[in-house]
């Protein structure tokens, strides 16, 4: 009733959302304007309205098969208890132990990554989820999905927070990634009830709970003006840690990862040390995440690619094998799932699938 009253609008009511509020109280006796928008007010006065449209919801919800969370239940994420901003109602479809699951890291980033940021995406997230972490993002394209991706892969809950209800998902083409979170143990999650469609104004109320639902961030790839920062920085203000990953000067998408590191941020050296870092134990050698055992000739071309994306011609000079030779563990590494083929004449390491 008091999330009714707040109205899930595109701004939040700060009020209506600190930690030590009780519901029962403001909606016993509804506080006047200042302390709440004239809106809010006017919908705190109607108490048998708000149960009306709360029971509305909850039966709408039941019929989704979504459940639904507030503070006072035993699933309710504890680091969701205290934080500041707090939502005061969860709408989860999936098993919700996935919520207080460690250990936990939010992933977030470009919706566009350029092919370094997308292997980086991959290299990192990989090496987490293979390392048992439960990865939270966004489900929006990009560095976003790829976390998803790397835990669905490995077998390992993952949490995707949504803006809007989670009869719509968004965006449309990741319902199948969807379904695969909830079939590894994941959860989908949403502050916003069913019917509620993602409107701009909404991604910043999703981003503070990707920001808090784990102890630490990871950006890769971020423009200046990116909901990655604003995740960022909530979450570093409010104690979380936060590591980005630096890229090219030139590159726009890597211009909000180094203001991070101006900031304070903590540097991503590689995917081993962010495991190191996070205080989170690798279950696999960097061998065997790679999935299969080089020859010479595999890791002279792999070599070549351990910094980035690589044209052909180039990592075909920096390899020093001959043309054939070359070609024919080009291909070889390719169809064994070691590199992949990118736009642009460009080859990129892969991990296993």
């Amino acid at each position: 009733m008091l999330a009714l009253a707040e109205g899930f609008g595109e701004g939040l009511v700060p009020a209506l959302l600190a930690p030590d509020l009780d519901p029962r109280t403001w909606l016993d006796d509804p506080p006047d304007p200042p302390t709440v928008p004239p809106r809010v007010a006017a919908r705190l006065r109607h108490a048998d309205r708000l149960a009306a449209e709360a029971a509305a919801i909850r039966a709408t919800a039941a019929r989704l098969g979504l459940l639904v969370l507030t503070p006072a239940d035993p699933a309710w994420p504890a680091r969701f208890q205290a934080m500041p901003l707090r939502p005061l109602v969860l709408f989860a479809l999936g098993d919700v132990r996935a919520l207080s699951r460690t250990p936990a890291t939010a992933l977030v980033g470009s919706r566009s990554p350029t092919p370094y940021g997308h292997e980086a995406a991959e290299l990192l997230a990989s090496a987490l989820a293979r390392a048992g972490t439960t990865l939270w993002s966004g489900l929006a394209r990009g560095i976003d999905a790829l976390g998803h991706m790397a835990c669905t892969a490995a077998k390992v809950p993952t949490v995707a927070v949504l803006a809007g209800g989670l009869d719509q998902i968004y965006p449309a083409e990741h319902k199948d990634l969807a379904i695969r979170i909830q079939a590894t143990g994941g959860c989908l999650l949403a502050e916003l009830p069913p019917g509620y469609p993602a409107r701009r104004g909404h991604f910043p109320r999703r981003n503070r709970l990707i920001a808090l639902g784990t102890p630490a961030v990871i950006v890769v790839e971020a423009s200046l003006a990116s909901g990655a920062l604003h995740t960022a920085r909530f979450a570093a203000e409010n104690g979380a840690d936060v590591f980005a990953l630096p890229g090219p000067w030139s590159s726009e998408r890597s211009q909000g990862c180094h203001r991070l590191i101006i900031e304070g941020a903590n540097l991503i050296e590689g995917p081993e040390a962010l495991l190191r870092d996070l205080g989170v134990q690798p279950l696999q050698s960097g061998a065997e995440a790679l999935g299969f055992h080089g020859s010479a000739d595999d890791e002279a071309i792999l070599a070549g690619l351990s910094h980035g994306p690589r044209p052909t011609d180039l990592l075909h000079r920096e390899s020093g094998l001959d043309r054939a030779t070359f070609l024919k563990t080009l291909f070889g590494l390719q169809q064994r799932g070691g590199i992949r083929r990118l736009a642009g004449d460009l080859w990129s390491r892969t991990t296993s699938r």
